[in-house]
């Protein structure tokens, strides 16, 4: 059996990073067999498996004393101590679990974001039955998706840059056929008709 130490581990196309896992440890099967038969060495033992960093509850459940016994062992064992161990007496580092890493967003780039924020007031003072505006408001729908989609920015995070809510920049780009409504039920998503379009936008 092999054990994982060490900070991280490197995947195909990001680090993975790793940390050892603080609770629910069990002791593997050959080292409570190690530990029942270790004689003399057996306070040695359970010391240099404590400070490998396992926890007291994994050792007092192998070893059949409590974990205050435990930590007294380790504490009247000194340092280094365990460097006398024998080599079949083995000293896994405990198991290790993925770190949560905060995911990191894109940002928009700011020169199509001061584009948006010099349409966005005359796109929001169109009507799907005028002609006036239309075709800032096209711009304004069009050059949305493209940050979105194209860039991979979030709605929220887009929305949020941009001073409204991720709810009205969906409704618009439904109402425009870029996106599908969630529900196919509700009217106030039907697309606007191609009559009052700018031609040639999608």
């Amino acid at each position: 059996m092999s054990y994982m130490c060490g900070t991280g581990t490197h995947g195909s196309t990001q680090d993975i990073m790793t940390e050892y896992q603080k609770t629910g440890h069990t002791l593997p099967a050959e080292v409570v067999a190690s530990l029942e038969s270790s004689g003399e060495d057996r306070n040695l033992y359970i010391a240099a498996l404590r400070r490998a960093g396992w926890t007291l509850a994994s050792i007092s459940d192998a070893a059949g004393v409590t974990r205050e016994r435990i930590r007294q062992i380790t504490q009247a064992t000194p340092e280094g101590a365990e460097s006398a161990l024998p080599a079949t007496l083995p000293v896994p580092t405990p198991p290790v679990k993925v770190a949560r890493v905060r995911k990191e967003y894109v940002e928009p780039d700011p020169g199509k974001l001061a584009r948006l924020l010099e349409l966005q007031p005359l796109a929001q003072q169109n009507r799907h039955n005028s002609e006036e505006f239309r075709e800032a408001a096209e711009d304004y729908t069009k050059l949305v998706w493209e940050v979105h989609n194209g860039d991979g920015v979030t709605l929220y995070r887009l929305a949020k840059r941009l001073g409204v809510s991720h709810g009205a920049l969906r409704f618009r780009l439904a109402r425009y056929g870029y996106k599908e409504p969630v529900s196919g039920v509700s009217k106030v998503y039907t697309r606007i008709m191609p009559e009052h379009r700018v031609p040639a936008t999608l």
